[in-house]
């Protein structure tokens, strides 16, 4: 026969009570952190976005080739605070947007493009002809964000590189 001793149910019940509390606690604090990784993840997708709709608007304004450089994309065409104003990107039925706001889905971008960049990257080939690659630089994005920026730029660079893409760059909407 086992023999209780007289303890064991208090501390039964205090174990349970303490692993209890720890439990609702743990949920708690991940249910805040998951909101500031939401947050976070939000304004890094409006620094892809930016940085997506800076390299549209440099390569139809400048001299049609891509930005080589961060530095480039900064540089010449920016205005006072680094970023690109083209209002709209002058090709038909694309799969790019063709406003800033429907670049920006609904959201509020950067402040400034050097702003967009320190939570977003791009990674630049040597051949100008070839569209750079969107990075997140490691920051929480949502899930298809880089995919669609992404996809922005190689759509318009392989419209470019067709017969018939540098005439229809230059059509109105």
């Amino acid at each position: 026969m086992t023999q209780q001793f007289p303890g064991s149910k208090r501390a039964a019940k205090f174990l349970f009570t303490a692993f209890l509390l720890t439990a609702v606690a743990a949920f708690i604090w991940g249910f805040f952190v998951a909101n500031k990784v939401r947050a976070r993840a939000k304004q890094t997708d409006c620094a892809l976005r930016s940085i997506a709709w800076a390299c549209l608007c440099y390569v139809q304004q400048g001299d049609r080739s891509w930005p080589d450089s961060e530095a480039s994309l900064l540089g010449p065409g920016a205005s006072q605070d680094g970023s690109w104003t083209c209002e709209s990107i002058a090709v038909q039925s694309e799969p790019w947007p063709s406003t800033r706001e429907a670049a920006m889905a609904g959201l509020a971008p950067p402040a400034t493009l050097t702003e967009a960049l320190k939570m977003g990257g791009l990674e630049f080939s040597k051949n100008s002809s070839d569209a750079p690659h969107v990075n997140a630089r490691g920051n929480p994005s949502g899930l298809d964000t880089l995919t669609t920026v992404n996809a922005w730029l190689t759509s318009y660079q392989s419209m470019r590189s067709t017969p018939l893409g540098d005439a229809k760059i230059g059509q109105p909407k």
